[in-house]
């Protein structure tokens, strides 16, 4: 995620600039046959350019609000994740009953919760989570994980688990085991959601069909503004056919919030401080720092 207050204008050039300088030199060309060879047939004088453009901006905005929406709901279910983790540690840390085996067993769980925090975001990622877990769970517990189709929710089914072996121990009575349980419920509709917009992409129409009509009108853009500004074509058309490709990148950016770009929701940031949270409330004095943006973006 972008959080630098700053222009930067070299990133925007890496990802806008090479349509820019295609477009900069087809209304160059076009421009050059009305200017220089006396091609007036090329210019058209009634194309209703603003009408044109006034359609294809409800449409960019359409599909813009749709994308952001995702993100949004994306960012809002991390949000959860983090409040419920640091309930379901505190309530771990303050319902189980004293003596070393329930000490034992407030670690394991407090543990658990930010393995399946750290594995959460590399699913969303698709990419390998032991790289992570491992410092986090005993052998025997990733002896049994690491065949699970879906990581988080096998940790999920540890944490169940050890919560009912506390409960058969006398560690938790019904009611505490329940608003753990309900804790453990939000955590796992918060997982449901954020794969729900992992796995189910926009709509192809809400990206294909802009981009066509974007290109559609960059097209007609020179064509239509030649007889009224004559030489200086190039920087009208392509200043506002920049703005329209502009909004259509913004749209394509934002529809896939875990795709590890500078744009995405920033789970890294999100899942350590989670595991910051949860390892201070342990008592631990040796927690990892919140991670701090790099050249303006938090991952």
């Amino acid at each position: 995620m972008i959080v630098a207050r700053r222009l930067d204008a070299p990133r925007i050039l890496r990802s806008v600039g090479r349509p820019l300088a295609v477009l900069l030199a087809y209304d160059i060309a076009v421009t050059a046959l009305y200017v220089v060879w006396d091609q007036h047939w090329i210019a058209v004088e009634d194309l209703p350019l603003s009408l044109l453009g006034s359609a294809l901006a409800v449409v960019l905005g359409l599909r813009n609000n749709v994308a952001y929406a995702r993100w949004w709901e994306a960012r809002s279910l991390w949000g959860s994740a983090v409040n419920n983790s640091r309930s379901f540690a505190r309530g771990v840390l303050a319902m189980l009953g004293a003596g070393e085996a329930n000490a034992s067993r407030k670690a394991a769980l407090v543990r658990l919760q930010i393995a399946w925090a750290h594995a959460l975001r590399f699913a969303l990622r698709r990419q390998d989570p032991w790289s992570e877990l491992e410092r986090l769970l005993p052998a025997s517990t990733q002896a049994r994980v690491r065949k699970a189709a879906n990581v988080p929710t096998a940790l999920q089914a540890e944490l169940g688990r050890l919560l009912a072996e506390a409960d058969r121990n006398g560690g938790l009575d019904s009611m505490r085991l329940a608003a753990l349980d309900g804790t453990l419920s939000e955590l796992a509709n918060a997982q449901g959601g954020l794969e729900k917009i992992k796995n189910t992409p926009l709509p192809r129409q809400f990206e294909q069909f802009p981009r066509v009509f974007v290109g559609a009108y960059c097209l007609l853009l020179p064509v239509g503004l030649l007889h009224d500004l004559g030489a200086i074509t190039p920087v009208g058309s392509t200043v506002i056919g920049f703005a329209f490709y502009v909004l259509d990148q913004i749209g394509r950016d934002l529809e896939d919030p875990f795709e590890g770009t500078v744009h995405d929701v920033p789970m890294s940031a999100i899942t350590r401080t989670i595991e910051v949270d949860l390892r201070q409330m342990l008592g631990e004095q040796e927690a990892p720092r919140p991670l701090a943006p790099v050249d303006g973006v938090l991952w």
